[in-house]
């Protein structure tokens, strides 16, 4: 069961239910992939799939339920910009260096979906990538800031690490 369905107090019907659409969407996905069509054309019929995903799970799920799940999306949004505004406030950021830090990370985070949905990258060639792509966001986001505030973030991420508060990603 992903994140957002384990607050949902689902009942072992429902979760049943959902592993069952999940394991469909899986299969939908995978025919896709080797499919052999464009990337545009792939692109469109995967948001497809998940918009049928969706749907088919909202019919699994009782009213309270979906607006638990509404509740945690927007959690999840406003969760976003109170780390933008303390990283800005951490690391006294003018607004213009707020903007373009929001633009780089904006901007590293679309390069890196479509890293994640090229299908024609191994997954060692995706590995590298992204790893170009961090080391790439690093050196944009250092060109923003003055030295200060590049030792002050250095700071924050040795403390983050320090206190386990880091998140290994899986690479897709």
């Amino acid at each position: 069961m992903n994140k957002k369905m384990e607050g949902l107090n689902l009942t072992e019907s429902q979760k049943a239910d959902i592993k069952k659409i999940r394991e469909e969407q899986k299969s939908q996905m995978e025919t896709l992939k080797s499919s052999g069509q464009s990337q545009e054309d792939i692109q469109k019929q995967r948001k497809a799939i998940m918009e049928t995903y969706r749907t088919k799970v909202q019919t699994v799920l009782t009213t309270e339920q979906k607006e638990k799940m509404k509740e945690q999306r927007l959690n999840k949004k406003e969760n976003k910009r109170q780390k933008a505004e303390k990283l800005k406030q951490d690391l006294n950021l003018s607004n213009d260096q707020a903007v373009k830090m929001q633009s780089i990370n904006a901007n590293t985070q679309s390069k890196l979906q479509e890293i994640r949905s090229n299908n024609s990258l191994t997954p060692v060639q995706k590995k590298e990538q992204i790893k170009a792509l961090h080391q790439q966001t690093v050196a944009d986001r250092k060109s923003i800031l003055n030295e200060e505030q590049i030792k002050k973030m250095e700071e924050m991420k040795k403390d983050k690490m320090q206190n386990g508060d880091s998140q290994k990603r899986k690479f897709r």
